[in-house]
């Protein structure tokens, strides 16, 4: 069923809404996160203070707003490079190279990002947030369900928590690269080495 167009005063908004974001995104390039002002990001709009806070409470609600625009196209890009792999080990490395990649194509702000993830404070944020980590988890259920007919992953095995246990992996060491303890050699042999345990399991000897 083909959508209804939008009217004048949607496509103003979402027009506006572009508009913020973008210069958003060129203000924490450039500038950094911290120095950047809300009037910044009017200003370069072409909007008032007062209309970037009706689609941002606060500079973080835009910091997630341009990590949920960006990441969406990265998690695509991320699935599409998985494919390429046969198994499943390379298939999680592939994918999770794209989206480090990502993250390593400007540091301070990821590391920005990073901070404001560890204490989301409002359903806006939560909401953005959680539509990206459902969009992972739907991913890399995907790639699961395919390594279970090749016989790689158990048939009993759920899906969601597998999903979720290897993003948890890529997370933790995500961490350790943007915060510097570790480099992105090591996070790439890290990564692999641990997604390879997950796939053999923790055996008895």
């Amino acid at each position: 069923m083909a959508q209804a167009p939008l009217s004048r005063r949607d496509q103003n908004k979402l027009e506006k809404r572009g508009r913020i974001i973008a210069a958003a995104r060129a203000f924490f390039a450039q500038k950094g996160f911290e120095a950047t002002t809300i009037q910044d990001i009017a200003d370069a709009a072409g909007v008032s203070v007062g209309t970037v806070f009706l689609y941002a409470k606060a500079k973080e609600d835009l910091l997630i707003l341009v990590f949920h625009d960006e990441m969406t196209g990265v998690i695509d890009q991320a699935y599409r490079a998985a494919l390429k792999h046969a198994g499943l080990v390379d298939q999680l490395c592939a994918f999770f190279d794209v989206e480090a990649d990502y993250h390593e194509r400007d540091l301070p702000l990821a590391r920005a990002l990073m901070r404001k993830l560890g204490y989301v404070d409002n359903a806006e944020q939560r909401d953005a947030v959680t539509e990206l980590m459902s969009a992972n988890y739907t991913r890399l259920a995907m790639l699961i369900e395919a390594a279970k007919t090749r016989g790689e992953v158990g048939a009993a095995a759920p899906l969601l928590p597998a999903a979720r246990s290897i993003f948890a992996c890529y997370y933790l060491h995500l961490g350790g690269f943007l915060s510097g303890y570790i480099d992105r050699d090591r996070f790439d042999r890290m990564v692999r080495e641990h997604f390879e345990l997950l796939l053999k399991g923790l055996g008895a000897g």
